[in-house]
């Protein structure tokens, strides 16, 4: 058996393969969060709560909810519509995004009983 120097032994090819590349980015969603961070700014606002207020009602980090205000993560709706007042100040909020087309009334109606 004998050895083959290093310099003798034969080197296989070395062949780049073409890799098909594909254009997979979602869409940008960033207006849409923008939208619907503003929208629950809106409703934290009417509330008359603060970011921290907020963010202890709903269990979450501060940090975390101001995320979702500015649209720089993806807000947890079910989180959001856990708390009864927020969720009634949020689909406001949200029917305001909704511009001319959409109508917002608000009705009191005091049932008298003598």
């Amino acid at each position: 058996m004998s050895i083959v120097p290093v310099s003798r032994a034969t080197a296989l090819p070395v062949r780049a393969e073409k890799v098909a590349k594909a254009d997979l980015r979602k869409a940008d969603q960033s207006v849409c969060r923008a939208l619907l961070g503003a929208a629950i700014r809106r409703a934290r606002y009417r509330c008359e709560w603060s970011l921290k207020e907020l963010a202890g009602k709903v269990g979450r980090d501060e940090r975390q909810v101001a995320r979702w205000e500015s649209g720089d993560e993806r807000a947890h709706w079910d989180v959001l519509f856990e708390h009864q007042t927020f969720r009634r100040e949020l689909i406001i909020a949200l029917a305001e995004l909704g511009g001319d087309h959409v109508e917002i009334e608000t009705v009191v109606r005091v049932r008298r009983r003598c």
